[in-house]
């Protein structure tokens, strides 16, 4: 949804051969229910097109090396697959949980190369690992904004979307769209008001507020 995996990385076929149908507007909260309880691949799936590119940017930045970069991805959500019973969504939102996945794994595959680095050379400096200091807030807030985003009804997501990180103005949106110049103006205001919202609780609790959207319907807000 918000920019794409590198373009080495093979996206994994998490589907099961199930019915097809839609899981856009699904929390990811719900979504990571289905890939515990039935092991819902298409769950997966659309988790991973949240998060992907996230991970991947993460690990490009840490790692400095798009293979090794690659790799996280990969290692992270076979992790959330293998793993996702024991997620428990009261103690925190799936964005801290994934972005914590992330991080060990990113310290784990720069101690690695350190260590490979070292049996022929002593390494100048250690590999940089995610800690205080390097950024690593920033890197956390990107994978909180998109777990807010997942939270907002599709027609408020899409708005801030298109507006973010498309770079498109509220006019280019409603042609976009289709839909009045107006009705964008107003549901970018309710948007950003619940997102806002959903990030502060985020940020003050480490968990997403409690159940499903509340804010933003399809009304013109």
């Amino acid at each position: 949804m918000l920019g794409g995996v590198g373009s080495g990385v093979a996206r994994p076929d998490f589907r099961n051969g199930r019915r097809e149908f839609t899981l856009e507007g699904f929390t990811d909260e719900t979504l990571m229910r289905r890939v515990a309880e039935a092991g819902d691949g298409r769950a997966l799936s659309k988790l991973y097109d949240r998060y992907g590119g996230i991970v991947y940017g993460a690990g490009l930045r840490y790692l400095g090396d798009r293979t090794l970069a690659e790799d996280l991805v990969q290692d992270v959500f076979l992790s959330v697959w293998r793993n996702a019973a024991s997620y428990d969504p009261s103690r925190a939102g799936f964005s801290t949980w994934v972005y914590r996945i992330a991080r060990n794994r990113i310290t784990d595959l720069a101690r690695r190369r350190t260590r490979r680095v070292q049996v022929v050379a002593p390494a100048a400096d250690e590999e940089k690992i995610p800690g205080k200091g390097d950024g690593v807030e920033e890197v956390l807030r990107s994978f909180d904004v998109v777990g807010v985003l997942s939270e907002l009804s599709p027609a408020h997501r899409e708005v801030l979307v298109l507006a973010y990180f498309e770079g498109l103005s509220q006019r280019e949106i409603s042609n976009h769209a289709g839909i009045p110049l107006g009705t964008v103006k107003s549901r970018t205001t309710a948007a950003l008001r619940a997102a806002r919202e959903s990030l502060l609780t985020v940020q003050r609790t480490g968990k997403p507020r409690e159940g499903t959207p509340k804010h933003g319907g399809t009304r013109d807000e």
